[in-house]
């Protein structure tokens, strides 16, 4: 059980001796290089197989920087306290499991706040005491894209209950998308056509 705690612990003691150097960083790009074309690969690709290529070199291209997710959560108004505390706005690793349990579990707002009043639940060094305070630390945490859900309305085959369509908004999950550090450097805006030749 030792491993779980020296994880966080020893990235958390490089980050505040500024042994750790962000630049350095191969999953970390410099967020204003355009990335390399892969038409190369490709290429490559196309001289074992029958694949034909059509290039479009000049069709897309980087016209500005954006933020990744890492640079928005960075620069919100609770990075300085998260540089002293790498489980902000939770004190520490068992805080914020504890809260992480709480919140996916399925307990109502009224049974959470039931467990953390126990006389034994008490005892533990927890940041939060009631549902509330709880549900407030965690609208601290920046969000991905949020899940909407709509009643479809079934008119050719009737149903005995009503059909609830869970959906994220597109535009949403490709912004979250192309802010993950993954991806940074790693899409080309050429495109390209590919295509099996005749011969």
């Amino acid at each position: 059980m030792g491993n779980v705690d020296e994880g966080p612990a020893a990235w958390f003691d490089i980050v505040m001796n500024g042994e750790y150097n962000v630049d350095e960083d191969p999953h970390h790009p410099p967020a204003n290089v355009e990335p390399e074309p892969i038409l190369s690969a490709i290429q490559a690709l196309r001289s074992v197989t029958s694949w034909g290529v059509d290039q479009y070199p000049n069709a897309g291209h980087v016209t500005g920087d954006g933020q990744t997710f890492l640079t928005r959560f960075e620069l919100d108004h609770f990075s300085a306290y998260r540089k002293l505390n790498l489980y902000y706005p939770f004190s520490t690793l068992a805080d914020w499991q504890m809260a992480n349990f709480l919140l996916t579990s399925r307990l109502s707002m009224r049974a959470i706040s039931e467990f953390l009043s126990l006389k034994l639940t008490k005892t533990l060094p927890l940041s939060f005491w009631s549902a509330k305070e709880l549900h407030s630390r965690a609208e601290m945490l920046p969000l991905g894209p949020a899940w909407r859900f709509r009643i479809v309305p079934t008119t050719t085959h009737p149903t005995k209950q009503p059909v609830h369509l869970y959906y994220c908004d597109s535009l949403d999950c490709i912004e979250a998308l192309c802010n993950n550090l993954l991806f940074a450097g790693k899409m080309d805006l050429s495109p390209y056509h590919l295509f099996t030749t005749a011969e």
